[in-house]
């Protein structure tokens, strides 16, 4: 790329999960990039001062297409499995105490929480993760606005510090989820570095009055990780001193590779990334991501609108490139605080969202189920999708606890997948698994449904 930015420049594509991880250096007589991909098909374009710039190269709907070819080479490593199911807590949903404000609050806290702990161990979940505590400008607390300190409304650090008391003496490792893609616009670096500081002028991308942003949301400034990485783990280090378990990185696909690397090393704690296409660039920056690659063809499959070769494709290619522990790591869902409650998308079919769980806790990664899931709460898109807990199905009929109890017994390693009509099949040593989109008649199995059996080999 020869066009010479002002401030910043960045390549991003299908590789990058289309965010901005990748920035431009000056290199000779260009500004470029080294980046190692697998063979494929990939699109990509130059993002220059926030302008869009191509190559000279064919193009597809608006992007540079790279198709690289040769063999995929098969990893072959194995390390140990950080957690064995994870339970994912939306803060402000979790225990509601409808309190309205310019926040759009409805009160659940962190002692909330705590005195629901039993409950969620009770499952077989050994992790909680939590979306952000940190004061912010808004109710989910994605906009933080000071890093070191929880938000009062969910009870300040001392709630914090009991929870994690509370978790260690039950066997729950607690995962934080840490916003450092951007802070909040009313963050005091942000104002600092718009008003001219020196000091922080260069924590950001800002350019010709306006500055990078996370999906253009203007209250979300993105960080520039060069100049104020230290400053990031800093504030890593000090929840891992409190005691934190684990952290899951926001937008982990926009922070540079090098970067997460760098922090895994220096804090000694396990990182998860979110990262919405294809993770390889990660795989060896952090220990796992949100494995969204695998969560939307799974949807797609037992909604039948695609075939079990299709699915099996991506869990295959994933098997080829990406390291076996860093699969092991990687969170499998149905749902999440960002897509709609996988009990709508599957029109409430029960026994094709069983089918789904029981996918996530056989397949190779670690099962993660977000909050409501065992009582199948619905929800369409963001914010329907964060509803309150309804604590009042936990006792009723048509719970799921113990169809999740049992699942989190099992502990598969596939090592082949077969396909057989509208049947994706996988298997280890000891189970078989059978996923339909299709009802059968699978009789009866270490657990089984319409759509599903786990049987014994």
């Amino acid at each position: 790329m020869n066009k010479q930015p002002r401030r910043a420049a960045f390549v991003i594509g299908s590789f990058t999960a289309f965010m901005k991880p990748i920035e431009l250096e000056f290199c000779g007589p260009d500004y470029c990039a080294y980046i190692s991909l697998p063979p494929g098909k990939y699109y990509y374009r130059y993002l220059v001062d926030g302008e869009v710039v191509l190559d000279d190269g064919p193009t597809e709907n608006g992007f540079n297409v790279l198709k690289l070819g040769g063999s995929i080479r098969r990893v072959h490593e194995n390390r140990r499995r950080l957690f064995r199911a994870i339970y994912g807590i939306f803060v402000d949903r979790f225990g509601c105490k409808r309190k309205g404000g310019p926040r759009d609050r409805l009160g659940g806290d962190l002692s909330f929480i705590t005195d629901k702990l039993s409950y969620i161990r009770s499952m077989g979940f050994d992790a909680i993760y939590l979306t952000p505590i940190f004061r912010a400008m808004s109710y989910h607390r994605y906009d933080v606005v000071d890093y070191i300190n929880v938000d009062d409304d969910l009870g300040g650090n001392n709630a914090f510090k009991e929870l994690l008391r509370r978790a260690h003496e039950l066997g729950i490792k607690v995962i934080l989820d840490l916003p450092i893609h951007h802070t909040g616009s009313e963050h005091p670096a942000f104002r600092a570095a718009l008003s001219g500081d020196p000091k922080y002028s260069h924590w950001y991308y800002i350019y010709n009055g306006d500055y990078e942003k996370f999906m253009d949301v203007k209250r979300m400034p993105k960080l520039n990780m060069k100049f104020a990485g230290e400053w990031v783990k800093g504030i890593v280090l000090h929840w891992a001193l409190v005691g934190v378990d684990a952290f899951r990185i926001d937008v982990g696909a926009g922070i540079p590779p090098w970067f997460l690397w760098d922090l895994r090393n220096f804090i000694n704690k396990p990182l998860i990334a979110e990262v919405w296409g294809d993770p390889f660039l990660w795989r060896n920056a952090v220990d796992g991501v949100m494995n969204y690659q695998v969560w939307e063809p799974l949807i797609k499959f037992l909604r039948d609108e695609i075939n079990a070769e299709d699915f099996a494709q991506v869990l295959k290619r994933q098997l080829n490139v990406l390291p076996k522990h860093f699969l092991i790591n990687s969170w499998l869902f149905v749902d999440t605080h960002d897509t709609p409650r996988a009990i709508t998308m599957l029109n409430n079919d029960i026994e094709k969202f069983k089918a789904a769980l029981a996918f996530i806790y056989t397949w190779i990664g670690t099962p993660m189920l977000y909050y409501g899931d065992e009582v199948m709460l619905e929800g369409g898109p963001d914010p329907d999708n964060r509803r309150c807990m309804d604590w009042k199905r936990v006792n009723g009929p048509n719970t799921l606890h113990e169809f999740v109890r049992r699942l989190s017994g099992l502990n598969l390693m596939p090592r082949r997948i077969i396909v057989n009509s509208s049947e994706l099949i996988y298997y280890d040593n000891k189970f078989e698994v059978r996923l339909s989109n299709r009802p059968r008649r699978y009789g009866s199995g270490v657990l089984s449904g319409d759509y599903f059996i786990i049987k014994g080999r």
